[in-house]
């Protein structure tokens, strides 16, 4: 048993140290210039991916999966072969992420190809709308006086709060006659519906 756990062990710190030496030769490349010329990118294997799969939309869906594979595989360069093959399970063992790497002069192709599906979060993320209760929106909302006019929008902007927190309020606020039903905004002009209005009673 002890003898097992030991060799499990081993595989691992050797694992661990090939991915160490794969990330470090590669980064160590990094504003060096390149040879010229790269191999030819292999072709997808249809055949084998869809081999056995009756299912005409799971076949089609192997395809896609067989193509986007050979995309990802970077050709003519053994350092960013290794890079991709470990850098993504490299980095969440010691803490770094693709923004990291980015910041140290990895290719947005290089990244895209060893963080396949993941987006850099700089580019991706939408600011969070700041949390807020349902009753201090709703104290925000009875404190405009009778025939001041709310959007979405407005409101969001001044409590916070997520657009469909703040139309839930709204909703309420109306129903129980704090507000009007809403209408759409007769001042707008221009392309796209109209913003919903509600009023103050």
């Amino acid at each position: 048993m002890a003898r097992k756990s030991s060799a499990n062990s081993e595989v691992r710190v050797s694992a661990s140290e090939e991915a160490d030496q794969a990330v470090k030769e590669y980064l160590a490349t990094l504003g060096k210039p390149k040879t010229r010329g790269r191999r030819a990118r292999p072709k997808p294997d249809f055949a084998t991916a869809t081999k056995g799969i009756t299912d005409p939309l799971a076949k089609l869906a192997a395809i896609k999966a067989e193509r986007e594979r050979v995309a990802r595989i970077v050709v003519g360069d053994a350092a960013e072969e290794a890079f991709v093959k470990y850098a993504k399970v490299w980095a969440k063992i010691h803490g770094y992420d693709r923004e990291d790497f980015a910041a140290l002069g990895v290719s947005r192709r290089v990244l895209d190809a060893a963080f396949p599906g993941a987006t850099r979060r700089a580019e991706s993320a939408t600011p969070r709308a700041p949390r807020v209760s349902t009753r201090d929106l709703a104290d925000t909302i009875t404190s405009k006086p009778a025939g001041t006019w709310l959007t979405l929008a407005g409101i969001m902007r001044e409590a916070g709060g997520s657009r469909e927190t703040v139309r839930k309020v709204l909703d309420e606020l109306s129903a129980a006659g704090t507000l009007t039903d809403a209408f759409d905004d007769p001042k707008h002009s221009g392309k796209g519906r109209a913003a919903k209005v509600w009023e103050r009673n």
